[in-house]
C-alpha cells in the first residue's frame, strides 16, 4: 500500500498501482473474486484522474470542473461495486472510500489543489 499522505503518482499507471493496492488491501479475502473487474474500473479511474490532474496543473479546467469529473468517477465505481451481489455494502463502501481518498491525495500532492468531492 502506498504511503497515502505522500502519494504523488507521476503517471496514470503509477496511480493505478496505488489504487489497486488500496482496493486489494481493503477488499481482503474478496479481492480474488472482484480483481478483474476492479482492475478495469481502476484503470479507467487512473487514466481519467491523470488527465484531470494535468488539466488542473495547466489551469485549463476549473477546480469545480475537476471536482465534478472525479465525483462522476466515484459514482461510476459505486455502481460497479453494487454489481457484486456477494460483496457486502459495508465492504463496497470501504473500497470506494479508500480508492477516492487516495485519488484526492494524489490530486492534492501533484497539483496542490484540494478537491471537495
Amino acid at each position: 500500500m502506498p504511503a497515502n499522505a505522500n502519494f504523488a503518482p507521476k503517471s496514470a499507471e503509477e496511480l493505478l498501482e496505488g489504487l489497486l493496492s488500496v482496493a486489494a488491501a481493503t477488499a481482503k479475502g474478496q479481492w480474488t473474486a472482484i480483481r478483474d473487474e476492479m482492475t478495469y474500473q481502476l484503470r479507467f479511474i487512473a487514466q481519467k484522474t491523470a488527465k484531470v490532474m494535468a488539466e488542473l496543473a495547466a489551469k485549463t479546467i476549473t477546480v469545480k470542473t475537476a471536482d465534478l469529473r472525479l465525483h462522476l468517477l466515484e459514482l461510476n465505481l459505486n455502481s460497479a461495486l453494487a454489481e457484486f451481489e456477494f460483496l457486502l455494502y459495508v465492504a463496497a463502501q470501504k473500497i470506494l472510500t479508500a480508492v477516492f481518498n487516495l485519488v484526492k491525495t494524489a490530486v492534492k500532492n501533484v497539483t496542490g489543489v484540494g478537491l471537495l468531492f
